[in-house]
């Protein structure tokens, strides 16, 4: 996701706090904006990218008639805001695929977390999260985990985060199974820009289960970013999955291959 906007904060007197983009501001009571005398300001305005809200939503869609019906759609949203020593980050995403008049198969997912920054860098994160896979042939799940990452690095050019807990994940299946389990997790999160704007990001989630080993899953997204216009771009995102221990009737691995639209802020 895109870095906010730096800001200066101006106290009114008249009309309260106001927000105003740095690129904007030519001088401070006559001095230039890059003086001595307004350096002071300078700073709070760059301090405020510690509480900036940003986002993104990404859609890919696809419709096909004739020979083959065909109706796939991928729709997904996240936010994330930092305010202080908080960061929270929040994500929805649907995906519905069919094909010649079956019914379709459907993918939700919803999750929430909050790090607290104890360090500069290291944050303890807490987070749930809720969905259904008609693929996995899993009804419904929710899990519920807490872990300790650092922030390596994070600059308009790159970033990369890291973290390592605990999850429980307790799975519904179709069948009227279920499975509850306690895993260590281990994820990553990168990015970074490259010629002309492009950006490469990468982001993954191994699972171990802690009673039995054998039991993992891996989740890994790969892809570019290129812009079209201010906020807008194109994604071409590859996501696979691998599950050693997969629901009865499906197969231990997934793979899609995704172009279209993004918009950040």
């Amino acid at each position: 996701m895109r870095r906010p906007t730096v800001t200066l904060i101006w106290l009114s007197d008249n009309f309260g706090e106001l927000t105003i983009a740095l690129k904007r501001v030519v001088s401070i009571d006559g001095e230039p904006l890059f003086s001595s005398s307004t350096m002071p300001e300078v700073t709070a305005a760059v301090s405020s990218l510690s509480h900036g809200l940003r986002g993104e939503l990404s859609v890919t869609g696809a419709y096909a008639s004739g020979n083959e019906e065909r109706e796939d759609w991928d729709i997904g949203t996240a936010v994330e805001w930092r305010a202080g020593d908080y960061r929270h980050d929040a994500a929805i995403n649907y995906e519905s695929h069919s094909l010649d008049g079956s019914a379709a198969s459907e993918e939700h997912h919803v999750g929430y977390g909050l790090d607290f920054f104890f360090r500069e860098k290291w944050f303890w994160k807490n987070g749930a999260t809720w969905g259904a896979n008609d693929s996995r042939a899993i009804d419904q799940y929710y899990s519920v985990g807490s872990a300790i990452g650092r922030q390596l690095w994070d600059t308009d050019a790159s970033a990369l985060s890291a973290e390592s807990g605990f999850l429980w994940i307790s799975e519904e299946y179709n069948d009227q199974s279920s499975d509850s389990r306690l895993t260590w997790s281990w994820s990553a999160d990168y990015r970074k820009i490259l010629v002309q704007s492009v950006e490469l990001f990468h982001s993954h989630r191994l699972l171990v289960s802690v009673s039995d080993v054998d039991d993992s899953e891996l989740k890994a997204d790969l892809g570019l970013k290129t812009p079209l216009m201010e906020n807008l771009f194109t994604e071409l995102k590859l996501e696979w999955l691998y599950d050693n221990k997969p629901a009865l009737g499906t197969k231990a691995r997934d793979s899609q291959l995704t172009i279209g639209v993004n918009y950040s802020w």
